[in-house]
């Protein structure tokens, strides 16, 4: 009776609280409330780490606890950040609208559809286009672009620019970049 109801408790714990701080968080706070109640939520209930001056819009959907931001970094609105496995965004990192980042997949080859694990990392000053989709295992170095709507399979070296599906190296961005991203609309509009 008591391993029982210790079974019960550890369920709640490690299953039913964790499930209900994010959907609390992505379906409440990242619609429905300002900046600062969001992040505010976002670091206190779903281990968000979230750099100074940096913005997650309204409309985003976060899940798992690896998600780490850096400073002056925006993630416009309806952009899905998979924390599941490690996710690490630099500093001064634009992520534009309906982008889909990814650490986990399974093995289509396994007979058990085996669950994979793939850490992205993102480095400072790249810029990710709209509607792109970073798979698990990616790196994206420092100052790289990646276009809208590409597919990013592999690696992309730093300051190369990157489009298509998949994603093929098709230009050299200009390394000497000294901007700092901050953007803070107003509502969920792009008034600023």
């Amino acid at each position: 009776m008591i391993a029982r109801i210790r079974r019960k408790a550890r369920a709640v714990r490690t299953r039913l609280l964790p499930a209900l701080a994010f959907y609390l968080g992505n379906h409440l706070f990242m619609n429905h409330t300002p900046y600062r109640v969001r992040h505010w939520y976002l670091r206190r209930f779903c281990g968000v780490r979230l750099g100074r001056d940096s913005s997650i819009a309204m409309g985003c959907f976060v899940t798992g606890y690896g998600v780490q931001i850096g400073d002056n970094t925006v993630v416009n609105r309806f952009c899905y950040l998979d924390g599941r496995c490690k996710l690490m965004i630099g500093n001064n990192v634009n992520v534009s609208h309906y982008t889909l980042i990814q650490t986990l997949t399974h093995d289509a080859q396994s007979p058990h559809f085996t669950c994979l694990e793939r850490p992205v990392t993102i480095g400072d000053h790249a810029w990710i286009g709209a509607r792109a989709l970073i798979c698990p295992g990616v790196t994206i170095g420092e100052g790289a672009v990646i276009g809208a709507g590409a597919v990013v399979t592999r690696d992309v070296p730093p300051y190369a620019i990157a489009a298509g599906n998949p994603a093929r190296v098709i230009g050299q961005r200009n390394p000497a970049l000294s901007y700092q991203t901050r953007y803070f609309p107003l509502f969920d509009t792009d008034i600023q």
